[in-house]
């Protein structure tokens, strides 16, 4: 059984990433290109350098005992021997080092997982509601939606290339366990007049900066799955923001242009091809039983046993079927505990595991009278929290600073430091298993604090200048219901040390008033005395000890050192165009400190550097990669002197540029100054789709006839040029298509494009990439081993 099917272009893509790998290491790659290549493979760079984690896809959660025992192998010998469960129902392998991230992705070839899309501005892990096939109240399944569409998804060389990531979540009734408002794209299971369909929710997201999503589609018939995330998709690479990677989700989007213009924009893209049948995602339905075993049945009788049932076992709607939460520690499996657990689950079948957003596993299809087998295996397994209240279980925190480069505080430590605080009280946490107390090492919500109960997310504290680990407090999330989501707010903020009494003594209140009925919901509680009781306990516990009084204050959970902010770094997740440009920025800026200290040994190198700088800076908008220095001089002058865009009074530059002669590039300071200036102001005036402007607004055009992608210098032609041809045999997925994309962006409406394209996954993929776009394919032609492709701009 699989999830998905991963094309044979992501198999192609590897051999490509392991050389990208080897230059890295060689120092042929500079780290942030690095960092943009490596990001849509998957491969995140802890705070360890050199030292990476690897996010692994799973499909609608899906990911089966022999997938899970592999990916424990490969975690164990090349990562820290632990499986980690995130909110996004995917695992991650930690501590994986340089040499060993390409045989791990390689290592989950043989079970039919990828990494490809775990991270960038690519089409992310498609989630669905943990119950989906197997709860009696749902609406109907909707996973058999969600590994058609992922399968689909990760075919396309478009899903790789967008402005920012895009999410989509599935609820399989309008209780909407997957928070369809929280995404980019959710389908909430609905039925009208008897048509199984969706209604569509979009442009939602947490992060730093909070949206909730609006409704796109009240409803759409379930074989239009495809046809609204390809609309969106395509509608996502044609508008998103490209010029900055802070505003850049589809949320701003709608923010940007109002619903209705969003709305039209997406209907031009959706009414294209929605009556297109051909498109329809073709569904498998997935078979909720247990094969047959005769293993045999091991009989438990004790009040641990019935509570634990009570606690973690619910009925499906298959008869004599029941499905089991695991809680686990901080959300990690151990290789060992890995491989029991498979290797009872394999009795009943590979259809019997989902990864939960709570950072847990979710068993199904377990026959009944194995139940006792099953609480055996689980209790004695070295991380899981099963014999503690679910809510103990239900904590979700993201890893924090311990490997996240955006991490201020530790999470981890304080959900334990939490877990300890209430384990020894006599607090009936049973009473209230589905609160959601959820925790975040930064103001990103990887830990989900915007959709909590009772939120935490990190920040620093100061007393006498000297910081320590703090956190602010949000309160109230509600996501119960289908368009009736809100996000928790923030009440106060309090001291990381302070937090396992705080939340004692808040839960200890709630739980008393809920056990006596004074309140109808969590909620109510909240507006008519919670949220004062929160700003009440954070004044009582206030007070911060100065350093020199209690040094440990200022050393978070968990923690080997006191608080300090040298180690944070960037966001990994977007990496892309925008961090390519910020090196030559930076460099630049450095180069012209130089000039401004004064140093005349060092002005002639610093000169020359900001020449260098400001000829590579926005080659990267024009998809180019100048793979030596001298391409670097030959690429600017071409797309950008030829073009246009950039004075030619500077190509003199251009020539001492390719010399490397720094003596005469010195004399020309002036000159290179103001080339600089020039670039820089084409890159202020660049709009979101990377068209440069002049200062008047206006889109500057680019000169007809010039070569966006020869290898040979052009000259200007004076004529408008009606055909183009361009040859991308030998260029793969997805860059054959963003080449013939940014082709067709210079060119007018009605003239046409000649690309020549291998056999295999090219011609497959790109063509029809090109119509979704609305272009029309004229002629499509097989000529020997490679293909002919005319297109019509439309």
């Amino acid at each position: 059984m699989r999830f998905y099917e991963v094309p044979d272009t992501l198999y192609a893509e590897q051999d490509q990433f392991d050389r990208d790998i080897k230059e890295y290491v060689e120092g042929r790659i500079n780290p942030v290109k690095f960092k943009a290549i490596r990001v849509a493979h998957g491969v995140y760079e802890q705070r360890q350098e050199h030292t990476y984690m690897v996010r692994i896809r799973c499909a609608a959660g899906g990911i089966t005992p022999t997938q899970l025992k592999k990916v424990s192998e490969v975690g164990d010998v090349y990562g820290s021997g632990e499986v980690h469960f995130t909110t996004r129902q995917e695992v991650q392998v930690h501590d994986v080092l340089v040499n060993g991230v390409i045989k791990v992705i390689r290592g989950l070839n043989d079970v039919g997982l990828s990494s490809r899309g775990g991270g960038g501005n690519t089409v992310r892990n498609i989630l669905t509601s943990i119950d989906s096939g197997i709860s009696s109240t749902e609406v109907f399944d909707v996973e058999p939606y969600a590994i058609a569409l992922t399968t689909r998804m990760i075919d396309e060389p478009d899903s790789w290339n967008l402005p920012r990531k895009l999410k989509i979540s599935m609820s399989n009734g309008p209780d909407d366990t997957t928070y369809t408002q929280s995404t980019c794209l959710g389908f909430v299971a609905t039925v009208k007049d008897g048509v199984k369909g969706f209604q569509v929710f979009c442009s939602g997201g947490m992060g730093a900066k909070p949206m909730v999503g609006h409704a796109l589609l009240d409803f759409v018939p379930d074989t239009h799955v495809y046809h609204v995330t390809k609309a969106l998709k395509v509608m996502f690479d044609k508008n998103g923001n490209r010029r900055s990677k802070y505003s850049s989700r589809i949320k701003f989007l709608w923010k940007k242009v109002g619903e209705d213009e969003f709305k039209r924009i997406f209907h031009e893209e959706y009414d294209q091809i929605k009556n297109d049948r051909s498109l329809d995602l073709v569904l498998e339905s997935i078979d909720n039983s247990a094969k047959s075993t005769d293993l045999a049945v091991q009989s438990v009788d004790t009040a641990e046993f019935e509570l634990w049932k009570k606690r973690y076992v619910t009925a499906q709607k298959q008869e004599g079927l029941s499905s089991i939460k695991i809680p686990l520690e901080l959300g990690d499996v151990l290789r060992a505990d890995a491989n029991s657990l498979c290797d009872f689950l394999l009795n009943f079948g590979e259809n019997t595991m989902r990864c939960e957003r709570d950072q847990n596993i979710r068993l199904r299809n377990i026959p009944t009278e194995y139940l006792g087998n099953a609480y055996n295996v689980i209790t004695g397994l070295k991380k899981s929290l099963v014999k503690h209240a679910p809510f103990i279980g239900n904590m979700i925190n993201c890893t924090g600073a311990s490997t996240c480069k955006l991490g201020i505080c530790l999470p981890r430590g304080l959900s334990s430091a939490i877990r300890d605080q209430l384990t020894g009280t006599d607090l009936d946490l049973d009473i209230i298993p589905d609160f959601r107390l959820n925790m975040s090492g930064c103001p990103n919500t990887c830990g989900m604090h915007h959709v909590a109960n009772l939120g935490f997310f990190g920040k620093v504290g100061r007393k006498d200048g000297d910081m320590y680990p703090a956190y602010n407090i949000l309160a109230g999330g509600k996501v119960e219901k289908a368009g009736e989501m809100k996000y928790a707010q923030r009440v106060d903020e309090i001291a990381s040390h302070r937090i396992p009494e705080f939340v004692n003594a808040f839960l200890k209140v709630w739980i008393e008033k809920k056990k006596a009925g004074t309140y109808a919901d969590y909620n109510t509680f909240l507006e008519e005395e919670g949220n004062t009781l929160i700003k009440t306990l954070c004044d009582s516990y206030r007070d911060v000890p100065t350093y020199e009084a209690d040094a440990g204050f200022y050393t978070d959970f968990g923690a080997k050192r006191r608080l300090s902010m040298d180690e944070l770094g960037t966001a990994e997740c977007s990496a892309g165009m925008f961090d390519m440009i910020e090196v030559d920025k930076k460099q630049i800026k450095k180069a012209r400190k130089v000039l401004d200290a004064g140093s005349d040994e060092e002005r002639p190198d610093a000169i020359q550097k900001i020449l260098f700088s400001a000829s590579r800076m926005l080659l990267v908008t024009r998809g180019l990669d100048a793979k030596t220095d001298e391409q670097v001089y030959d690429l600017f002058g071409k797309h950008f002197m030829t073009a246009g865009l950039i004075d030619e009074k500077f190509r003199p530059l251009l020539a001492l540029g390719k010399a490397a002669d720094v003596s005469a590039i010195f004399a020309q300071e002036p000159a290179v100054l103001a080339l600089t200036s020039e670039v820089e102001a084409l890159y202020k005036n660049m709009d979101d789709s990377l068209r440069f402007k002049a200062t008047d607004g206006k889109v500057i055009k680019e000169r007809e006839g010039y070569e966006l992608d020869s290898e040979v210098e052009a000259e200007p032609v004076a004529k408008t040029i009606q055909m183009f041809e361009k040859d991308y045999r030998g260029v793969g997925c997805p860059m054959n298509f963003v080449k013939t994309k940014l082709v067709l962006e210079t060119m007018e409406s009605g003239d046409q494009l000649k690309i020549l394209l291998d056999d295999g996954e090219p011609i497959k993929n790109v063509p029809g990439s090109v119509k979704l776009e609305g272009h029309a394919v004229l002629l499509q032609e097989q000529v020997g081993p490679h293909w002919e492709v005319l297109i019509q701009k439309k």
